[in-house]
């Protein structure tokens, strides 16, 4: 008879005396960022939109790391943003997931939407912690997740993206505690938070209340001596991340302002040129919410629901500083500043606020509601979230995309295998005015030669036809 040595018993017995293990702690993040990736990604080597933009970005994470922008890309009213991170990152997602798609951009786009993926698994394990409500998690992630303007756009290499996905990532991090287990924790999240703002400066309300996080609990305990000692750390970060950008302003003689515009529109409110938009502000960040999470539903009184929701969070919550840095301080902080902005207010500007929003709002709405009822009230929005799904993401399909990317990948592939350098390339149909039908022929090896002998033409249904 077979016997069973004491030290296997032991482990045996300890296995068995183990808890669970914690599956759907496990499962649901994991399906979160399989399925929120496959909504992202769907398609994506058909209708990724190559534009001026893409092509300029792209074409720079080409290159070696050395030779990457020590600011950020160019802002649509002058000037740039005031770091590299959205390169670097950019550079990062061209090197690891490039390869696998023959470093053509929409590999760039898929790694993108894999990173936004990964920010909503982990603010889904966030919110599930910091509530205990599974439903409320989900809730939030699928509404955030599945909204068709932020889905339409969530593939495509752009600042605009990569700036709210650092911003969901930093606030995950508060909401998990994870700042609070040292002050080298702390840095990392004020680096990442500060990271979103050098990808895209709209992400400066959210950074703003990452800080304030970062430093809310020992203020909160009147603990000033650890308080100073985390906001030493915010300060440190922000400086340090800002090196890169003072070198490109020492190799110019400071002759390049990154943010010309934002100080000209500050200005003119002190020097009293311009006039404080507060309400067009308020009006612009109300209309932002409705497009981009609401779509393609209209709701009347966005702006007051915003604010009932806002007033009851901040009132059940006032003990909890934390939390209130990363959901109403933020929103506050938009309407102040963009107050202050001369120029439009775009949609996409608030991108990285909407955690900010749908985390304030399911919080309110679950507060309203008699405790005992509460779990039943996040389990029916949770159900009404996912059952909005496939209407937003067939109103998601509808949004601007570009079908002749998949028509410009296989006759570029086809031009490239004669392996003989081509005067030009041209398409035979229309394309966005930013487009470059070259492009992809460059990635693919290709030589573009304006003495070669040999052009080539593209057909709409991607036949490609050559004359000398």
């Amino acid at each position: 008879m077979a016997t069973i040595d004491v030290r296997t018993l032991t482990r045996l017995r300890a296995a068995a005396a183990a808890p669970p293990a914690p599956w759907p702690r496990i499962a649901l993040p994991a399906a979160t960022f399989v399925l929120t990736a496959a909504a992202r990604t769907w398609h994506i080597n058909r209708h990724f939109a190559l534009l001026g933009d893409q092509i300029r970005d792209w074409g720079i994470a080409l290159g070696p790391f050395t030779s990457l922008p020590l600011v950020g890309p160019a802002t649509h009213f002058g000037g740039y943003t005031i770091g590299p991170a959205f390169y670097w990152i950019l550079w990062a997602i061209r090197v690891v997931v490039g390869p696998l798609f023959d470093n053509l951009p929409h590999g760039g786009g898929i790694g993108q939407a894999l990173l936004y993926s990964a920010a909503d698994a982990l603010l889904l394990m966030a919110l599930w912690k910091r509530t205990g409500s599974p439903w409320l998690a989900l809730s939030a992630v699928v509404v955030l997740a599945t909204a068709p303007f932020d889905l339409a756009l969530s593939a495509v290499i752009w600042n605009p993206v990569v700036g709210p996905i650092l911003a969901r990532t930093a606030t995950a991090l508060i909401l998990l505690g994870w700042h609070r287990r040292s002050l080298a924790h702390a840095a990392v999240t004020a680096a990442i938070a500060w990271s979103a703002v050098h990808s895209y400066t709209g992400a400066v309300f959210v950074a703003l209340g990452i800080f304030a996080a970062l430093v809310a609990d020992e203020m909160f305990r009147r603990n000033w001596r650890a308080a100073a000692a985390r906001a030493g750390v915010v300060v440190a970060v922000v400086a340090a991340l800002q090196v890169p950008y003072l070198l490109h302003q020492a190799a110019r003689r400071f002759s390049q302002p990154a943010m010309g515009a934002v100080t000209g529109s500050i200005g003119g409110i002190v020097a009293g040129r311009n006039p404080l938009r507060v309400e067009a502000s308020a009006a612009a960040f109300t209309h932002a919410v409705a497009y981009i999470e609401l779509k393609p539903w209209s709701v009347a009184a966005v702006g007051w629901i915003l604010l009932v929701c806002a007033a009851v969070v901040t009132v059940r919550y006032r003990d909890d500083p934390v939390l209130l840095a990363v959901t109403v301080l933020p929103q506050l902080a938009a309407v102040a500043g963009y107050a202050l902005w001369a120029g439009d207010l775009q949609d996409y500007y608030y991108l990285s606020l909407m955690p900010a929003v749908v985390i304030t709002v399911l919080l309110a709405l679950t507060t309203l509601v008699p405790a005992p009822a509460a779990r039943v009230a996040a389990v029916a929005v949770c159900l009404a979230a996912i059952l909005a799904v496939p209407a937003r993401l067939r109103f998601a399909s509808t949004l601007p995309r570009m079908p002749e990317y998949e028509i410009l990948v296989r006759a570029s592939r086809q031009i490239a295998q004669r392996q003989q350098p081509m005067q030009s390339i041209r398409a035979q149909f229309a394309l966005p005015p930013t487009a470059d039908t070259e492009f992809i022929f460059r990635i693919l090896g290709g030589r573009i030669d304006r003495r070669a002998e040999w052009r080539a033409q593209i057909a709409p249904d991607g036949r490609v036809s050559y004359s000398r």
